[in-house]
């Protein structure tokens, strides 16, 4: 069986966004050892996780992403509010919102995930939910703790920074957390 490796396709975001994330979760009160929060030089912006892929798909992924990126000019976004998922009585993962031109992430976010389909890949089956991940809880915490935690936070804005392409990575998962490695860039259309 050849050798694969875990992929997804991301928009990177810029270090004064990240800054910024990771002092919010300098700010969430919540019991630390039940979080493993995300390094500020990991978060990104998740837009099709691919899983395990032999390395020969590569080429054709990336077809796909020069496709979909071709479609779309620039847009600009903002880090906004702080949330769980799925909910704050099974909340799983800590995340920070998005606010800005919507509309054009889901475009390329859709087109992406029909060019990837159309070679095998399958489509998410939970409607895309544009996000910035910052923590993964580990153990169970009390949702009115959650909660309290969070309510602070719900109006947090982060300046707007400007998306204009799509990254494919390599992910190594690590015991000191994964490391990504950059396999192709799409810029997305002038």
């Amino acid at each position: 069986m050849p050798q694969t490796v875990r992929a997804f396709v991301a928009a990177p975001i810029p270090e004064a966004v990240a800054a910024f994330l990771m002092k919010i979760q300098a700010r969430l009160q919540l019991p630390v050892s039940n979080i493993r929060w995300v390094a500020g030089k990991n978060i990104h912006l998740t837009l099709k996780f691919l899983g395990d892929v032999e390395p020969s798909r590569v080429t054709e992924i990336a077809a796909r992403m020069d496709a979909a990126a071709g479609m779309t000019t620039a847009f600009s976004l903002t880090a906004k509010g702080v949330g769980v998922f799925p909910n704050l009585r099974r909340a799983r993962v800590l995340w920070v919102g998005l606010a800005g031109d919507l509309d054009r992430l889901k475009a390329v976010q859709a087109t992406l995930e029909s060019g990837l389909e159309s070679v095998g890949f399958e489509r998410e089956s939970r409607g895309f939910a544009g996000h910035l991940t910052i923590g993964r809880i580990r153990r169970r915490i009390d949702a009115q703790l959650i909660g309290a935690a969070l309510e602070p936070l719900k109006a947090v804005t982060s300046e707007f920074f400007r998306v204009d392409r799509l990254m494919l990575f390599k992910s190594m998962l690590k015991p000191t957390g994964p490391e990504y490695t950059l396999l192709h860039t799409s810029p997305l259309a002038v």
